[in-house]
């Protein structure tokens, strides 16, 4: 699977991502109690391989994006961090993917800044 297959790697994630700023949510309103999709966009692996990552706010206010990667001959589900696809865009030099990311996160957290 390669490079991104090892970034994609749970434990790494976990071991290796600092946590994100998570926002105090006493004063929020009732449609933060769950799991809301903020948007998706496609990663270009390998020629028309392009998979999609969408991007999910949890109720506490983490980020995290779902990434289906085939595996032989099924998708295997990953929830990665936001500075996992970071690095992957930087590594593959992917300059307009990288503000896709960055546009998508500043949507998902626009609510919670003051």
């Amino acid at each position: 699977m390669g490079e991104f297959g090892r970034t994609l790697d749970a434990k790494r994630i976990v071991a290796a991502t600092p946590p994100q700023p998570v926002p105090d949510l006493s004063s929020a309103d009732h449609r933060l109690d769950r799991v809301r999709a903020v948007g998706e966009l496609r990663l270009p692996i390998a020629g028309p391989y392009r998979p999609r990552a969408r991007l999910y706010r949890y109720p506490d206010g983490r980020l995290l994006w779902l990434v289906r990667l085939w595996e032989y001959d099924h998708a295997v589900s990953h929830l990665v961090s936001t500075a996992v696809l970071r690095e992957f865009a930087r590594v593959n030099r992917l300059p307009r993917v990288r503000a896709d990311i960055d546009d998508l996160v500043d949507r998902a957290t626009a609510r919670a800044r003051p």
